[in-house]
């Protein structure tokens, strides 16, 4: 053990100085009681900026060679729309990296909202409802579910997110009773998806969803 002599006092660990008075130290070093924490050099904030610094120098390099190019600003609108979408799925992506269950319905809305307004104002075309949307459900059904298992997950882990996700694969049925549906296999087969999830849910696990939405939702 290491000890001040001016303080008087015996100093645990290994320490260059004393921490009272900043003296020297004589006697042993021990080995660190606690060990040292290192900061994560690649954390949220840090991905968040690095991406936001990506998106930036991406979209001043498109204008710029845009401009020069054709002497205004054309095409680089749409590379500045891509790029803003790209970033957003990114930062929630990094945001919810670690409760992934919440990020794949995060992104389920986003991808799908995000192709419709592409798909706006792009003269509509029909392609995020008739494939994007029943896709994108699907994948998010089938993702935390073999993700929960995997991972083995308590029942009232997953089980919101799996009814957030089998909800949504009904909106194509919505989508196609309206009319708003072109191409109708995938939708079809989204909806069978989803009355398959559901009933499985609600026959073999009816009582744990019953108990999580009474706890979410404070029934």
């Amino acid at each position: 053990m290491q000890h001040c002599g001016k303080c008087k006092v015996d100093v645990d660990g290994n320490k260059s100085r004393c921490p009272l008075c900043q003296g020297e130290l004589t006697g042993t070093p021990e080995a660190e009681m606690y060990p040292k924490i290192t900061e994560n050099r690649f954390g949220s904030d840090f991905l968040l900026k690095l991406i936001s610094f990506i998106a930036i120098s991406a979209a001043a390099i498109c204008i710029g060679t845009d401009y020069i190019i054709t002497g205004r600003i054309t095409w680089s609108l749409i590379c500045l729309g891509g790029i803003l979408c790209a970033w957003i799925t990114t930062s929630v992506g990094i945001t919810y990296r670690k409760r992934i269950l919440k990020n794949i319905t995060w992104e389920l809305f986003l991808i799908t909202a995000l192709s419709v307004i592409w798909d706006r104002f792009t003269g509509w075309r029909g392609w995020s409802v008739d494939f994007v949307l029943p896709c994108a459900s699907i994948c998010a059904v089938i993702s935390i579910f073999i993700i929960a298992k995997v991972l083995k997950m308590k029942s009232g882990e997953y089980m919101l997110y799996l009814i957030i996700g089998g909800l949504c694969g009904f909106l194509p049925l919505i989508c196609l009773i309206a009319g708003i549906t072109r191409i109708t296999y995938p939708s079809v087969i989204c909806t069978c998806v989803s009355v398959i999830f559901m009933a499985a849910l609600f026959l073999f696990r009816g009582k744990t969803t019953k108990d999580e939405f009474e706890r979410r939702f404070h029934l």
